[in-house]
């Protein structure tokens, strides 16, 4: 297997902690993205200490203005993306007459165009490269169907 790195949002927590010990354990070299330092440092332990490498990037990804050309610098930083895991997400399960359009706004975008942006950030080295694996998460939410006044749980973004 040749050195392969890989770029994780979401990764402080849940499956994308999940996802980036898996790579690490298959000796996948990281870079995880989520908004909590602190939570990416504890992920960042664990994956040295199954022999692996980490670089991780305080990055709120709900702040869709900023999210391509962020991500382009730590691209361009590494010089080398071979596969991008766009795992951040958030739910929000209230019912449509309630939801407002602020709350609705900022599901859409950290959940799809938070990732439209980073695979943006991403594209042209791995055109670059004339190669890559884009790999977008969803969640249960996005086949469930929810009832209006049913007890639901609400998920928060990383």
């Amino acid at each position: 297997m040749t050195h392969q790195i890989a770029l994780i949002t979401g990764a402080s927590g849940g499956i994308g902690r999940a996802i980036a010990l898996s790579f690490a354990q298959a000796g996948i070299e990281l870079i995880l993205v989520s908004r909590s330092i602190e939570k990416l440092q504890a992920v960042q332990q664990e994956v040295a200490a199954l022999g692996g490498k980490a670089q991780i990037y305080a990055l709120d990804l709900s702040m869709v203005g900023q999210v391509q050309r962020e991500i382009a610098e730590i691209v361009d930083q590494a010089g080398k993306i071979d596969i991008l895991v766009n795992n951040a997400g958030m739910g929000y399960t209230g019912s449509i007459a309630d939801t407002s359009l602020e709350d609705w706004q900022q599901v859409i975008d950290l959940n799809l165009t938070s990732a439209f942006q980073c695979v943006q950030g991403v594209l042209p080295l791995m055109r670059q490269q004339h190669q890559g694996t884009i790999v977008n998460i969803a969640s249960i939410a996005a086949k469930q169907f929810f009832r209006a006044g049913e007890p639901t749980v609400s998920a928060k973004p990383d």
